[in-house]
């Protein structure tokens, strides 16, 4: 536990986090959205639920989750996966998951 932990107002973490936590979701959100932009009508209906699916576990921080719908994309629809792997904001965002154990 660092100091800034020890000394820190509880209240004032829980809404830092809190509002770490709200920016974190708006980044997915767009990142997706932007996503959505760049396929546009190339998408079948299982990729839309493939990409859906990894949205929604990474907003609800299930790493494993995560994890196995990205490797299904990767498995099932490879080009979805190589969008995936190319798109900048998405590949930030999975960059700073590895980086925290994802």
């Amino acid at each position: 536990m660092s100091d800034q932990e020890v000394f820190e107002n509880p209240d004032e973490a829980k809404s830092r986090q809190s509002s770490e936590s709200d920016q974190q979701r708006e980044r997915i959100l767009g990142a997706f959205g932007a996503l959505h932009e760049t396929l546009g009508r190339r998408v079948s209906h299982a990729d839309v639920e493939r990409v859906s699916d990894l949205r929604e576990a990474l907003l609800s921080g299930d790493r494993a989750r995560a994890a196995e719908h990205l490797e299904t994309a990767k498995s099932e629809s490879s080009w979805l996966y190589d969008e995936l792997m190319k798109h900048p904001q998405i590949t930030a965002i999975l960059q700073e998951l590895s980086i925290m154990g994802f």
